[in-house]
């Protein structure tokens, strides 16, 4: 299939990415919390869930080299139909609450699953990751898309609501997920036992109606004690349109924004 976008649209997402690389830029200006004036800027991922590949399409043509998806079967059609397109270059990141069940199906496209919050799920997508490779390297089925890098890379999903209970797994009951803080070096110390996966660093979402600044220093912390012992987990993926600036004073490395640059949903 031809991958074709408007050059109106092309133009309003260079706009829009290049709005939100300033609000980063000037972000990262303010040392009041973690950062330094020699901490990198933090990389851009667009998160592109609802929206067509055609615009992905147009994302990885003004510079972008990574995409979120939260959504299994979207981000695998997405995939497939871009494969060409991109030549394998563009990175997906699947960011949202994963079952088990789909594990076979992530690790296909994924180069990253940035929602590991369980024991369960690092040890699916370890199974699952491998079966691939083997099925690989004995010629039935293409290579996961993670093999160029490494292995899959697994970012730990903290939950930051200290109101409530850890969610972890609990997307079917419309939980955000997230491991509670307690239980992250038991997760990290599987991820990083198991085969076929790297541990990245950690990822969260600021709780609704709670001072987002306040739960990005939190997780600041647990990133910091977790790199005390993995000195490679230095990914902070924090950070959505409407809280960047707080996400990156306290140190995120990684910021995903989707309606910023994407825009309204589309109308089905």
């Amino acid at each position: 299939m031809k991958l074709t976008y408007t050059p109106e649209r092309a133009a309003e997402l260079r706009e829009r990415v290049g709005g939100v690389r300033k609000i980063l830029e000037q972000a990262a200006q303010d040392v009041s919390g973690a950062r330094t004036t020699a901490s990198p800027a933090p990389e851009l991922v667009v998160v592109t869930k609802f929206f067509p590949a055609s615009d992905v399409a147009a994302l990885y043509d003004t510079g972008i080299g990574k995409v979120g998806e939260n959504r299994d079967q979207e981000a695998s059609a997405k995939s497939k139909e871009l494969a060409t397109y991109t030549g394998g270059s563009l990175r997906w990141a699947f960011i949202g609450q994963l079952q088990t069940n789909k594990s076979k199906s992530v690790v296909q496209y994924a180069s990253e699953v940035q929602s590991v919050d369980r024991l369960q799920l690092a040890d699916a997508l370890s199974k699952a990751y491998t079966n691939r490779l083997a099925r690989y390297e004995a010629g039935e089925a293409p290579t996961p898309a993670a093999h160029a890098h490494g292995g899959l890379r697994c970012l730990i999903q903290i939950g930051l609501d200290e109101s409530v209970e850890a969610t972890a797994g609990q997307a079917a009951l419309g939980a955000r997920g997230g491991a509670a803080p307690a239980d992250v070096a038991a997760l990290a110390e599987r991820i990083e036992s198991l085969p076929g996966l790297t541990l990245g660093g950690v990822m969260a979402v600021a709780p609704l109606g709670q001072d987002a600044a306040a739960a990005f220093e939190r997780l600041y912390g647990y990133a910091q004690q977790l790199q005390a012992t993995y000195p490679q987990a230095t990914t902070i993926s924090a950070g959505m349109s409407h809280d960047l600036a707080e996400a990156v004073r306290w140190g995120s490395t990684e910021v995903r924004v989707g309606s910023a640059i994407m825009g309204p949903r589309p109308v089905a």
